[in-house]
């Protein structure tokens, strides 16, 4: 779950506030603009052909149900509005969310089944890349990568 639909606090009023936010971002998580099911069907997909071991015909490894878990997880915690990524997988075992607005300016971040990110992105000439761990809330550094290959 987001930051946006974590209770602040433990009275009465503060769980009033946090089940209405957490009913509002359903609403709004249903509406097609805001939907994140292309995103989530494109990952089942994509884990259901690649779940097998050797599933490219070159000995690449399965993608563990945890793998799943981590990359539904991460495209669950991005925030309304933010642009949906392609998906696919990796050798091994891993899952890539990838962002593309032309070959060179692109991003991709692939998710371990440990929740391990591994990221890489181009920019024209610059080349940002790193790891952090995923631990529920997309890390900062992600999002302002996600929208400056988005142009938002």
């Amino acid at each position: 779950m987001t930051r946006l639909l974590s209770a602040n606090g433990f009275s009465e009023a503060a769980l009033i506030v946090a089940q209405a936010c957490r009913k509002n971002y359903h609403h709004l998580t249903e509406l097609q603009t805001y939907s994140k099911q292309p995103a989530f069907e494109s990952l089942w997909d994509c884990w259901q052909a690649c779940k097998t071991p050797n599933w490219d015909g070159y000995e690449a490894l399965p993608v563990e149900q945890d793998a799943y878990r981590e990359a539904y997880q991460f495209i669950e915690a991005l925030p309304l509005g933010y642009p949906l990524p392609s998906v696919g997988a990796e050798p091994d075992g891993h899952l890539t969310l990838d962002w593309c607005r032309h070959p060179r300016w692109t991003l991709s971040v692939s998710i371990s089944p440990e929740g391990m990110l591994h990221y890489a992105a181009l920019f024209g000439t610059e080349d940002p890349r790193g790891s952090c761990t995923f631990v529920g809330d997309v890390p900062d550094s992600l999002l302002f990568l996600i929208r400056k290959v988005s142009g938002l």
